[in-house]
């Protein structure tokens, strides 16, 4: 009898040793860093005026809950890339909100005027912006490489003081294909404007972020034999950016991913794998440069995050939102995803109050109360809202996906979806699900391109 239970009660030992290692363990440190933030903050007192001296440096991530404190970086740089539309305008538009400076990054010269001018009607000489004019993929370009588009935009962004980096730019197949069935240029272009962007849009950028500038380039070693054209990022061109204060020093790296590098996604192989290749290389990046590793670097503090959204309403995706203000609706507008995921990767402890206040009284120490600026109405969260992002969204979170402290999708919605995904792959199988997807998505490129073919017939018949 006795050997009749002794599997059982292994298997439910097992179960419990799986439930205390991944729920309750990662939970209890979660609530007990949560705790102690907390509780610090309830038992520290103020900071009688003129006391205080210079400001101390601040790492750019926080080191409780590792929130990035965007509302500190007022008055710095933020370069996003992809910013003419969709996400990538929203990230600018409300970063200039936060009160910082935006470079802009795209290749419509037109469309980053316009962007910069509706920033210039939002906040007239309070936010300046500049405007590089690039364009990461090689298809018709012509004599110029992409050595020459990246060392361009190195020129353009040289002296400046970055706090943000948003890889943005991405671009993926018109419609669901199989592999064989797209074309080499849209299969290369999709690798250079997904991939390669990010990676060299990292390597001009984070020595702009980093202490002096000469240390990081040692980091980065010499530029090779120039074999490969698309590697090679003269980073020698850029001038030597002037030593950081101790309040300014370091950055983040937000890359722009997708839900698609750990659910199946047949029809979009290229699309998916060069999101994966983000991941893996914003996990690695983070390794090196975050704040949070502990570990001397010959860099200032660089935090590196990665969102991976889920499908957003944008021209990309061909969709409409169903509900663009709503915090629960599975498919966002442009403007709801950026103001949640700014959230998310927001500071989510009593160290953001802790911020706050010393910044308020240095300002008023210093005569510049005021100056600074402050988020628009639409940006503050409520506790309700800041309560889901910390639990729910928080790259910190037990309930991140992907990896712990870097990767989170930056939506309760696709959070949840994911959750989802993963629950169907764990009980039916990757098969299943990756059979599933692939039939809808055949039926989706069938539809598109019998209504292409309706309008080409329509058009030839004006004709």
């Amino acid at each position: 009898m006795d050997l009749c239970r002794w599997p059982g009660w292994t298997a439910g030992l097992v179960c419990a040793a799986v439930i205390v290692r991944w729920w309750l363990v990662p939970w209890a440190l979660w609530l007990g860093r949560r705790a102690l933030c907390w509780g610090r903050y309830a038992v520290s007192r103020p900071r009688p005026p003129g006391s205080g001296g210079p400001r101390r440096p601040r790492p750019s991530a926080c080191p409780c809950c590792g929130g990035v404190d965007f509302d500190g970086m007022a008055g710095r740089w933020a370069v996003v890339t992809g910013c003419t539309d969709g996400i990538g305008k929203e990230y600018a538009l409300q970063l200039a909100d936060r009160g910082m400076n935006v470079a802009l990054v795209s290749r419509n010269a037109n469309k980053l005027r316009d962007v910069a001018r509706e920033i210039h009607d939002r906040h007239g000489r309070k936010v300046r912006t500049r405007v590089v004019v690039a364009d990461f993929t090689s298809a018709g370009r012509g004599p110029v490489t992409l050595t020459e588009t990246f060392e361009s935009v190195s020129r353009g962004l040289a002296g400046l003081d970055v706090a943000v980096l948003v890889n943005n730019a991405g671009m993926a197949n018109a419609k669901p294909d199989r592999f064989t069935d797209m074309t080499a240029a849209d299969g290369h272009g999709i690798v250079e404007c997904n991939a390669l962007a990010a990676v060299a849009m990292c390597r001009v950028v984070i020595p702009l972020m980093s202490e002096g500038g000469r240390r990081c380039r040692m980091l980065f070693g010499d530029d090779g034999d120039g074999d490969d054209e698309h590697l090679t990022l003269l980073l020698s061109t850029t001038p030597e950016p002037p030593p950081p204060t101790p309040d300014t020093r370091g950055g983040v790296v937000v890359n722009v991913g997708s839900a698609s590098f750990q659910l199946p996604f047949p029809t979009y192989a290229v699309y998916a794998a060069t999101k994966s290749f983000l991941e893996k290389f914003s996990v690695e990046l983070a390794a090196e440069y975050d704040a949070l590793n502990g570990q001397p670097t010959y860099c200032s503090p660089v935090a590196v995050r990665c969102l991976t959204p889920g499908v957003v309403a944008t021209k990309m995706t061909r969709m409409r939102p169903s509900g663009d203000e709503g915090p629960l609706t599975f498919l966002p507008g442009p403007r709801a995803y950026a103001r949640h995921s700014l959230r998310s990767l927001g500071c989510h402890c009593a160290c953001r109050l802790i911020r706050r206040d010393e910044r308020t009284r240095d300002d008023r120490e210093t005569g510049t109360a005021g100056a600074r600026g402050s988020p628009r109405d639409c940006d503050r969260e409520g506790v309700l809202a800041g309560v889901l992002s910390a639990v729910f969204d928080s790259p910190s979170s037990p309930f991140s996906v992907g990896c712990a402290g870097v990767t989170t999708t930056g939506y309760l919605p696709h959070t949840l979806m994911m959750m989802m995904g993963h629950a169907v792959v764990w009980t039916m199988g990757r098969s299943f699900l990756s059979n599933f997807v692939y039939e809808y998505l055949s039926r989706t490129r069938d539809r598109i391109v019998r209504r292409n073919a309706k309008k080409a017939e329509e058009k030839a018949a004006k004709i």
